[in-house]
């Protein structure tokens, strides 16, 4: 898989809009089935839900607006103390903390749920009408959005106690460790070629570094920014292509400076003007 494709879905996974945004489309489709749902099953048919039925507008408006007015408040409220905590424990561990929080996906989970939650008892509200010529409840509505407050309730649970546990030290230590396997095993999968230990290679690397260092072609960066990504693969197939050789200067996550050379370019014959 090409270098800018992992770095793109690597942005992807460190975002903390994509799963909420998902979720939140996904109440929107809910809140669109919910007047389908009260024509295909109506309340009065399910003897096991009687306060259903006699819930009336006023009731339906009045919940959906509670559990509305409820979710955005403590949605707010957690994620502004969660990071009040998170800016003091990365003052001690570094702000590697705050990304950590944005990739883990759990708390992309609990931010979904609130505001998915939140989305879908506000346009299932603009359905009900009070007024008594053509007057409408959702009740399978409210049910669905009573059901996603307690799950919410749950959410909310869980992620108070899943941030604890998260800025503890050992934890903290332990998710570090396996995203540096992870980022090495992904920017260097194998060694390139193979070493031997005799003295005439060494001579003529030594040689190789020398003639880089009089004759190599200094590359400068079009744009300055810090390095995402080497493509090793392509970059190893145009140098066998036309016979080069090259000396990288950068590694990933070093900073570029637009004009100044990123490595050189060691050729026996005139570099084509196409490379």
């Amino acid at each position: 898989m090409p270098a800018w494709v992992l770095n793109w879905l690597n942005t992807l996974r460190s975002s903390l809009w994509l799963i909420p945004s998902c979720m939140a489309i996904a109440a929107v489709f809910l809140s669109l089935g919910v007047p389908y749902l009260d024509e295909l099953f109506p309340p009065e048919a399910i003897p096991s839900f009687p306060w259903l039925s006699d819930l009336g507008p006023e009731g339906a408006l009045t919940l959906l607006s509670t559990i509305a007015g409820s979710m955005i408040t403590i949605a707010g409220v957690v994620f502004s103390i969660t990071i009040v905590a998170l800016t003091l424990a990365s003052a001690q561990f570094g702000p590697r903390l705050l990304g950590n929080f944005m990739r883990d996906r759990g708390n992309q989970v609990v931010l979904g749920t609130f505001i998915a939650t939140f989305l879908y008892c506000l346009l299932v509200l603009r359905t009900i009408r009070v007024s008594s010529p053509g007057a409408y409840t959702p009740y399978w509505g409210a049910l669905i959005g009573l059901i996603l407050a307690i799950c919410s309730l749950g959410v909310l649970i869980f992620f108070i106690h899943h941030i604890a546990v998260s800025i503890q030290a050992p934890n903290l230590i332990t998710v570090v460790y396996g995203e540096l396997e992870h980022a090495m095993a992904r920017l260097f999968p194998e060694p390139i070629g193979q070493e031997h230990p005799d003295e005439g290679n060494r001579r003529d690397v030594s040689r190789v570094m020398t003639r880089m260092e009089q004759e190599g072609i200094p590359v400068p960066a079009d744009t300055g920014g810090y390095l995402q990504a080497v493509e090793s693969d392509k970059l190893m197939n145009i140098m066998r292509e036309h016979n080069l050789v090259l000396l990288l200067h950068y590694r990933p996550g070093h900073f570029l400076i637009k004009g100044l050379p990123w490595g050189r370019i060691l050729s026996e014959r005139p570099i084509p003007q196409s490379l």
